[in-house]
This record gives C-alpha cells, sequence and structure tokens, in this order.
C-alpha cells in the first residue's frame, strides 16, 4: 500500500509542470504587449511612447529578443547620449533605465524578465528618439495656430526598417539620416556646444550699464566690453596698449557684435548694445535648443534651390546649391498682424500690380476714412467696384450707411508708384493671401524693428530679387524692368521654374562663416516652444 501510494505520487508529481523554471522571454514580451489591450504598454513603470510601432515589431519577431548585438546596443546609448548635443534630454529616451539595466548585467545575469524589459526600452527609445530628429519632439501646429508645413514623412514599416537596422548593425547611421540635412542645422549645435563649455566655465564677463560709448573715448567700462567681446569671439584679442581706450578694433567688433543681434551696425555702445550684452549666456543656449526644433520642423530635405524669408531676422535669402546668392532685407507683419509660418511655392511675378484690399482692411480701417473723408479714395488712387466687378462712382454711395456686416463693394488701388504693393509682388499661392512684394514706404527698411505690414513680405531689393529669380542677365536687365514699368500696364511673368520658398520664425540662426546670430523675439514665441521642450516627454504627450 506504501509503495503504491508512493508510485502513484511520483507519477502526478512527473505530470505537472515544473513552475519553477523561469517563464521564456518571448512569453513575458507577448504578456507584457498584448497582456492587457485596454492599457498602454509599460515597462516597469515606464510607459512606452511607442503604443504602435512597439508591439508591431516584436508581433512580427515572435516575440524574439531583438538588441543582441553588442556593437547595436553600444551605438544607440553612445546615440541617446548625444540628443543632448542636438538640444534634447536623454532621459526622454529611457537613458538612466536602460544604463542601470546593462549596468547589472555586466556585474551578474539578468533574469529573463529583465531582459524583456531592456529589450523593450531600447526598441521604444530608438524609435522615439529617431521620431524626435524627424520631426521635432514638440507638435509644432498645436504652438501655432498659422503653421502649413507639412511635417516630415515617417518611413514607411517601421518595424521592417528597424529589422533591417538591427540585422546590418546600422544604428548610428539610420539616426543620422533622420537629421535635418541643412548645414545650419549642424553649425547650431557646434555652437550650441561651445556656449555650454563657456556657461561651465561661468559664461560671459559682466558688462555694466552707463552713458553710450563711442569711439576714441576713454571709460573704465571699455574694459569689460573688451573682455566681453573676446568672449564671444566679436574681438580677436584684447589689445596689448590703451585697453580702456575705444579704438577702431573695438569698434568693428561693437559692429560685428550689433550685426549678429539685429541692431543698426553703428559701432556706438548705446542702451539696445548693452542691453544685448548682459543677456545671460544660458538665454542664449536655450535659444538655440528651441531654434533647433524649429529646424527640425521644417528643415530635412531642403532644395537645390529655395527662397527663405526669416520672419524674426527681417530678411528674404536665395539659396543654389547650398550657396546664398541672394539676400535683402524684408518687413514683416507686425505683432498683432503676424506673418505665417509655411512652404510654398512661388510661381510667376506681377509688374505695375494693382492692390485688391482685403476684406478686413477696407472695412475696419479704409470705411471710417470715406465716412470722415468722402475723397479719401481718389486722393490714395483706388476705385470702387460691386461684387461683380462693374466700376461704381464713388460720391454716389453714402457711406455712413455701411459697416464690417453689410459692405457690398470692393476696393482696388491703381497701379503706380502710389501703389502699397509698390511696382512689382511676387506670388506663392497659399490660403493666407500672402506674398513678397515692393513698398513706396522705402524709409522703414532702416529702421531696426520692421514688423509693419499687415502679415505680406514686403522686400528691400526687389529689382534684385526679380532678376535673381528670372536668371538670364541679357534679358532682365534694369532696360527691360524700366520698360514695363514706363509702360503702365499690369505685367505677368511666368518663372523659369517654380521656386520654393519657406516663410520661418528663428531667432537664433548660424552661417557658413561661423557667425552666430540672435534676432529679437517679435513674436513672442520663443518662452512657449522652451518651455514645452524642457518638459518631459511624458508630460507633453497631450500637444501631441
Amino acid at each position: 500500500m506504501t509503495r503504491l501510494y508512493t508510485t502513484l505520487l511520483l507519477f502526478v508529481f512527473l505530470s505537472v509542470p515544473v513552475f519553477s523554471q523561469e517563464t521564456s522571454v518571448e512569453e513575458i514580451l507577448e504578456s507584457l504587449i498584448h497582456g492587457n489591450p485596454n492599457k498602454e504598454v509599460t515597462v516597469n513603470g515606464h510607459v512606452l511612447f511607442s503604443q504602435i510601432e512597439v508591439p508591431q515589431f516584436y508581433t512580427n519577431r515572435n516575440y524574439e529578443l531583438a538588441w543582441t548585438d553588442k556593437k547595436n546596443i553600444k551605438d544607440l546609448l553612445e546615440s541617446i547620449e548625444s540628443a543632448y548635443d542636438e538640444g534634447l534630454d536623454p532621459e526622454d529616451y529611457h537613458y538612466q533605465a536602460i544604463q542601470n539595466l546593462l549596468a547589472k548585467k555586466k556585474s551578474s545575469s539578468l533574469s529573463n524578465q529583465e531582459k524583456a524589459d531592456l529589450d523593450l526600452l531600447m526598441t521604444d527609445a530608438i524609435i522615439l528618439y529617431a521620431s524626435h530628429l524627424l520631426e521635432g519632439k514638440l507638435e509644432q501646429s498645436k504652438l501655432r495656430a498659422k503653421w502649413d508645413v507639412e511635417k516630415n514623412a515617417r518611413p514607411e514599416n517601421v518595424d521592417s526598417l528597424l529589422t533591417v537596422t538591427l540585422h546590418n548593425k546600422q544604428v548610428k547611421p539610420a539616426l543620422q539620416t533622420m537629421k535635418p540635412a541643412h548645414y545650419m542645422y549642424a553649425l547650431m549645435k557646434v555652437h550650441l556646444k561651445n556656449l555650454r563649455s563657456q556657461a561651465e566655465e561661468g559664461g560671459w564677463p559682466q558688462v555694466r550699464s552707463g552713458e553710450t560709448l563711442k569711439k576714441d573715448m576713454d571709460d573704465p567700462r571699455i574694459l569689460e566690453i573688451r573682455e566681453f567681446l573676446t568672449a564671444t569671439g566679436d574681438l580677436k584679442s584684447m589689445g596689448r596698449d590703451q585697453e580702456s581706450v575705444f579704438d577702431q578694433e573695438l569698434e568693428n567688433a561693437v559692429k560685428k557684435f550689433q550685426t549678429r543681434h539685429g541692431l543698426t551696425a553703428d559701432g556706438a555702445i548705446g542702451k539696445g548694445t548693452i542691453e544685448q550684452m548682459q543677456v545671460p549666456i544660458e538665454k542664449r543656449i536655450e535659444q538655440i535648443k528651441l531654434n533647433l526644433e524649429r529646424l527640425r520642423w521644417i528643415f530635412h530635405h531642403p532644395d537645390e534651390d529655395f527662397l527663405i524669408v526669416n520672419i524674426a531676422g527681417f530678411h528674404v535669402r536665395r539659396f543654389t546649391d547650398r550657396e546664398e546668392v541672394f539676400n535683402s532685407r524684408v518687413i514683416v507683419g507686425k505683432y498683432h498682424h503676424e506673418s505665417p509660418v509655411f512652404k510654398g511655392e512661388m510661381e510667376y511675378i506681377v509688374m505695375n500690380p494693382t492692390w485688391t484690399l482685403p476684406y478686413s482692411i477696407a472695412t475696419n480701417e479704409t470705411l471710417p476714412k470715406l465716412k470722415k473723408d468722402p475723397g479719401y479714395l481718389s486722393a490714395k488712387h483706388m476705385e470702387v467696384m460691386d461684387r461683380s466687378g462693374k466700376m461704381l462712382d464713388p460720391s454716389t454711395i453714402d457711406w455712413s450707411q455701411y459697416s464690417r456686416g453689410n459692405f457690398p463693394f470692393i476696393i482696388r488701388q491703381k497701379a503706380g508708384p502710389w501703389n502699397a504693393l509698390g511696382e512689382v509682388k511676387f506670388i506663392f499661392p497659399n490660403k493666407y493671401s500672402v506674398y513678397l512684394h515692393d513698398t513706396p514706404s522705402r524709409s522703414l527698411f532702416e529702421r531696426q524693428d520692421r514688423a509693419f505690414s499687415h502679415g505680406c513680405i514686403r522686400t528691400e531689393d526687389k529689382w534684385g530679387l526679380l532678376m535673381s529669380l528670372m536668371d538670364d542677365p541679357e534679358v532682365w536687365n534694369m532696360e527691360k524692368i524700366n520698360e514695363i514699368l514706363k509702360s503702365g500696364e499690369t505685367t505677368k511673368i511666368d518663372l523659369p521654374e517654380p521656386i520654393n520658398i519657406y516663410l520661418v520664425y528663428l531667432t537664433a540662426v548660424a552661417d557658413k562663416e561661423n557667425n552666430l546670430y540672435f534676432f529679437k523675439d517679435v513674436y513672442k514665441r520663443d518662452d512657449a516652444v522652451s518651455s514645452e521642450l524642457d518638459k518631459p516627454i511624458y508630460d507633453i504627450s497631450e500637444t501631441r
């Protein structure tokens, strides 16, 4: 009886699964991914950002571990570390959690649960980091209403692409392709690194406020300014003699500093220049970080030939084969009539343009003037039409009977030197009805702050831009231009080839001569971007 009982017990014992053996990694991965379909996938308290791509990736590979190659792991870790150099936070990509698990792996073996956790964290990290390099960390359209730049398209079949990347051990090259290709992005990163190094060493020398300083003056503050401009790279060296004297070398350095900060380069150290010198280096670091983010939104695969208007910098530039071939000062929209950010395609030019007043301008600005002075239209070379285009006699209209809610007229300004659009406009169709154009108010280009328009971009060097775009100096010269102007006829001119134009908002940029420029945040956008950018990724999930 005892032997029979013992035999039966042994049979039962051998027939039951041995649960003391650890659950397989594959089972753990499947459970983590599909264990609760109503909840987000989490790993040891870390919510995975890629709630679609990660499950798809592991499902397609039958829940096998992906990060088994030492080189892939090393390259991923180094890439995440380098996020700091991109103006991003490595902790957004599970950096410390991955480090902790890898450290434990070195000192002892990981459990299957820990192996699964580590693999999921690394997969989520590379997908998230790649998306931030490609699209930006923030959802730009939710930060600004007037944004019309198509997001960079994510690669199709992320799971297949990641599989190939890991198989070929190409983690770093794959991530590199996600970064903006424009040279400005790489140069801005160099400046970010340099300023951070300077900040760690104590930052820039302090500059005191005081009376305006000019060339040949002798003042104790000049020594402070020399030290400051040497630190910023605007002054080659401190100088040996007469350090407190404002000499020619210092004036040249001051002009360079002023140019880099959007100031009038007069060489005098007045209130505005001092204010820019007193901006902390930490503020400039933040400025570079947030503008790197803006570049990730727009500058991934720039055309070989394109125009770019920097609204904050008040400039339009043309780049051909990555070389700047044209630049001009511009006037942009005032604070409450902001020029929008978007990408368009310039198709044609109009010389001797007429100007049809937008409804808002006609009713909010022109109509009140007409009620006071019925002769206003004639004085401004304007004509009035009904909605069908029929010309009307403005003297027969009782303007007092109309308001913004019942204004049935179209007001148009005739072509001529008085026209608000000047002598030429450059057309790139867009939903904002914004374009580049000339202006009769030429004196405004001399202003430091050039935000005066209702949203359109007014260009100073109008004929330089036209001849650059037409690209045929034998035909398109001032003789040809004057011939069309004298005709008085509104003339449409198609471009030889349409050219992409970017309207952007950058308060920090770099050029190929290694100059770093800072511009006034004329629309007060920087703080919102900086604040969101510095938040942990999971605190801004609602903005994505």
